[in-house]
């Protein structure tokens, strides 16, 4: 067993050699040249987190709400990312723009450093954006922009970024943007400056052997350790810090013991998130998530299934029986559909109340589906809720389509699959209608 020793001691020491001399002496020659450089850094800085926010929006998702003019569930959910992200890297502004516009720009969602809410999709004029980057990037000349411009309603000198939003067509349907303002950028550079061009002076040459093997016995070395785990965390594996070996510093092994408890709640509540909990099965989110990647192009052309299924009369059970018999209807369902699907490649989900769809990958030819629809009427039916041993009926709409390197839109796909299900519901119910597109 080790002691670990104490990181107070170890920076007072390091703060005291590394920060004042090896930086302080750098910045002495580069003075210069240290504005662009951090103007630059902060650029890229803004740029990597932009884009890492723009991955985590849907452009299908905002595309829709421009049309409908209201937010999509995950709208809140991206609001208070923004808002974290802006405390987190001290900007002005972080904000999500229309694509189209004439002479204003719609926001449709906006971060600010008050947490003040904007109204939804309101209006500014177009002047008050870099209209010709926003351009290029409409065109695709340009993938992200990060520059400076000078906005005197907005505070003067802005470092900005801007990165395209697409749906999944490739259509750029909005922007992100974010607004840093270049006094604090300034302000920073002096601060930094100074300090380390003075302590530079003083302890120019003094234990600089020393500060190059401290910093990477005893702060480099740990730190990498930690960054590269964080870079190989993985949602539903818990690896990526369990694998950390500890350190020689007491604070960092208890952060990195932290990161283990924290991996595990993230990922059972990652685990949570992705199921329904009264039938087990994946919920609409996921499923969601899992046609994305069903309906990726590929090389060699593949057929799919895409079902929705939906109960019988199911209101009528629940007003008839209660609900402690509708959710035993719904509990069995699932368990029913795990059989007749669960092990098929595809997917299984509730997408809501007595509503259920199914994906089923590379399937082999119709009369497959056609078979597996009527062992689920089969199955469904076996389920008695009631004295007079009342089984349960389902009517089902079936898309069969095939594709390769040009894919289907899931809402395509969907209104098709919706469509079938309503001409069952028309015709009497209990039953299914599968076709083609």
């Amino acid at each position: 067993m080790y002691k670990s020793q104490s990181l107070s001691k170890t920076i007072t020491f390091l703060v005291l050699i590394v920060l004042l001399i090896v930086t302080g002496l750098f910045l002495f020659f580069n003075f210069i040249k240290l504005k662009e450089d951090v103007i630059e850094w902060n650029l890229e800085q803004m740029h990597t987190m932009v884009l890492t926010y723009s991955e985590i929006l849907d452009g299908d998702s905002i595309e829709l709400d421009f049309i409908r003019r209201e937010k999509n569930i995950n709208y809140n959910r991206w609001s208070d990312i923004s808002d974290s992200l802006l405390k987190k890297m001290g900007m002005k502004y972080i904000y999500v723009m229309n694509a189209r516009y004439g002479d204003s720009i719609e926001l449709y969602l906006e971060g600010r450093h008050h947490n003040g809410k904007s109204n939804f999709l309101r209006k500014l004029p177009t002047t008050d954006f870099d209209v010709d980057i926003i351009r290029k990037l409409n065109n695709k000349s340009e993938v992200f922009v990060s520059k400076t411009g000078y906005y005197p309603d907005y505070g003067g000198w802005l470092a900005y970024c801007y990165v395209a939003i697409e749906n999944s067509k490739g259509e750029v349907v909005a922007f992100v943007g974010a607004d840093k303002e270049m006094s604090d950028i300034n302000d920073n550079i002096k601060k930094t400056g100074t300090k380390l061009l003075v302590t530079g002076i003083l302890f120019l040459v003094v234990v600089l052997v020393l500060i190059t093997f401290l910093i990477k016995k005893i702060l480099i070395s740990p730190i990498a350790k930690i960054i590269k785990a964080a870079d190989n965390f993985h949602l539903l594996q818990n690896v990526s810090f369990e694998n950390l070996d500890l350190t020689y510093i007491s604070e960092y092994d208890a952060l990195i013991k932290s990161f283990r408890k924290m991996e595990q709640k993230i990922n059972y509540a990652i685990t949570r998130s992705f199921t329904d909990e009264l039938t087990k099965l994946h919920n609409r989110y996921f499923f969601t998530l899992s046609l994305e990647n069903i309906l990726k192009p590929v090389s060699e052309e593949k057929q799919i299934a895409f079902l929705i299924i939906d109960l019988d009369s199911f209101k009528l059970i629940n007003d008839t029986y209660g609900h402690e018999k509708g959710d035993f209807v719904l509990k069995n369902t699932g368990i029913i559909l795990k059989h007749v699907f669960g092990d098929l490649p595809g997917v299984v989900a509730r997408l809501g109340g007595d509503e259920f769809a199914v994906c089923l990958d590379n399937i082999k030819d119709v009369q497959f589906v056609e078979d597996k629809c009527k062992l689920l009427k089969e199955e469904l039916s076996q389920i008695t809720y009631a004295e007079d041993k009342t089984g349960v009926g389902v009517s089902i709409g079936v898309i069969i389509t095939k594709f390769s390197e040009v894919a289907p839109a899931y809402t395509e796909i969907f209104s098709a699959a919706d469509n079938n299900l309503y001409k069952v519901k028309a015709r009497g119910k209990n039953g299914y209608l599968v076709s083609e597109i």
